[in-house]
């Protein structure tokens, strides 16, 4: 787009080309082998109206154009890679924490074995145990899956070969932005590329009006024209020797003029219609984004600080409860005071509370590029 966009730029400053043109005549064909004529000419086109002027105008805000949109699109792309990132970790964290209960479960399953031998426990413990360790091990294999589906999607957004090697190293918890809803409506309506480059469209429209209100100034030719002339009679006249010799007239013409155009019905009325309609069309178009800019700003804060918000209430009161009480039921049921079942029923609801956290994580980690998206800049 910015390469097509830097030749119309190229294009709309070249001058018109000259003209020439030749020309031969003969009368044999017609029946009159003594008449021959040749003619060459030159013409040259005058652009009046500084239309030269006005179609560089055009060409320099479509190019200035084309780089906001570029920066806009580079603003979206920044946006999904980042999506797709978070996406993949928290796949990532969902198999570290199954793969954590499944390491925790085969120790309390040879914990188990070993009761089951010495008659502390009954079998039917032992086989509850193996069965969970089962489940768990698929779960584990599904979301290795699920990690690899993510890194896949992840390499085609950062055009990764499939084979090549890709890593994911976390970037840690990033503190809550503390901008406010007025600052980020401020800041996103002066930093989205996608706004400057409606304004900008509204100049470059603005500039088709003006070129086609120059194109109403008819332009100027200038002709000049050699013209070598040749005609024999069937007649015979006398030379200065008294020999005879056939007659015949040769005229060299040299001429000179100009054109003009009498802009007397088409005065690039309907251009001018046209140019205006885009004007308008540009500026409600420029007054909509602006609008929805605000509200989408608005939404996404909105959608932050809720998720934030989650994200504390889970850390605080879920997932740090949750760890310590299922420490504690392992530690009981080694020591023979729990159940099993109790044990079991602990883990599963601490697996599915670290799920619920991570996703809690995704969706705050996701509602903060959306903010970034919709203000145009990163969160500091």
């Amino acid at each position: 787009r910015n390469l097509e966009a830097q030749g119309l730029l190229r294009q709309a400053g070249f001058r018109p080309n000259p003209v020439l043109e030749t020309e031969f005549g003969s009368g044999k064909p017609t029946g009159n082998p003594g008449e021959r004529e040749f003619s060459l000419g030159y013409s040259h086109v005058f652009e009046l109206g500084r239309k030269r002027d006005r179609r560089v105008e055009v060409g320099q805000a479509g190019l200035d154009l084309a780089r906001l949109e570029i920066t806009d699109r580079e603003r979206t792309i920044r946006a999904e890679l980042q999506e797709r990132y978070i996406s993949a970790m928290a796949s990532i964290r969902n198999l570290e924490a199954v793969s954590q209960q499944f390491e925790v479960t085969q120790q309390s399953f040879a914990v188990t074995q070993r009761r089951v031998l010495e008659g502390e426990s009954p079998r039917v413990e032992q086989m509850v145990l193996q069965a969970e360790v089962g489940r768990l091990e698929a779960e584990r294999i599904l979301l290795a899956s699920d990690v690899q589906q993510e890194l896949l999607a992840l390499r085609v957004v950062v055009g990764m070969d499939f084979n090549e090697r890709l890593v994911l190293q976390p970037d840690g918890d990033r503190p809550p932005t503390a901008v406010t809803l007025e600052a980020a409506l401020e800041q996103g309506l002066a930093s989205r590329p996608d706004l400057a480059a409606a304004r900008q469209e509204e100049t470059r429209v603005a500039a088709e009006l003006r070129l086609a209100q120059a194109e109403r100034v008819p332009d100027l030719a200038g002709l000049v024209r050699y013209t070598d002339s040749q005609t024999r009679f069937d007649q015979f006249g006398l030379t200065a020797g008294g020999a005879l010799t056939p007659l015949q007239d040769r005229d060299r013409v040299l001429t000179a003029g100009l054109s003009i155009t009498l802009p007397m019905f088409a005065r690039n009325q309907g251009q001018i219609e046209a140019a205006r309609a885009r004007e308008t069309a540009a500026s409600l178009r420029r007054q909509y984004l602006a609008r929805r800019i605000e509200a989408d700003i608005r939404g996404a804060y909105g959608r932050y600080q809720a998720a934030q918000q989650a994200v504390e209430v889970f850390r605080k009161s879920v997932v740090q409860p949750s760890q310590e009480g299922a420490a504690v039921l392992r530690a009981s049921y080694a020591a023979g005071e729990v159940q099993l079942f109790d044990v079991l029923a602990v883990q599963r609801r601490l697996i599915d509370s670290q799920k619920e956290y991570t996703e809690a994580i995704r969706q705050a980690a996701l509602a903060r590029v959306a903010l970034e998206r919709a203000i145009g800049v990163p969160l500091q």
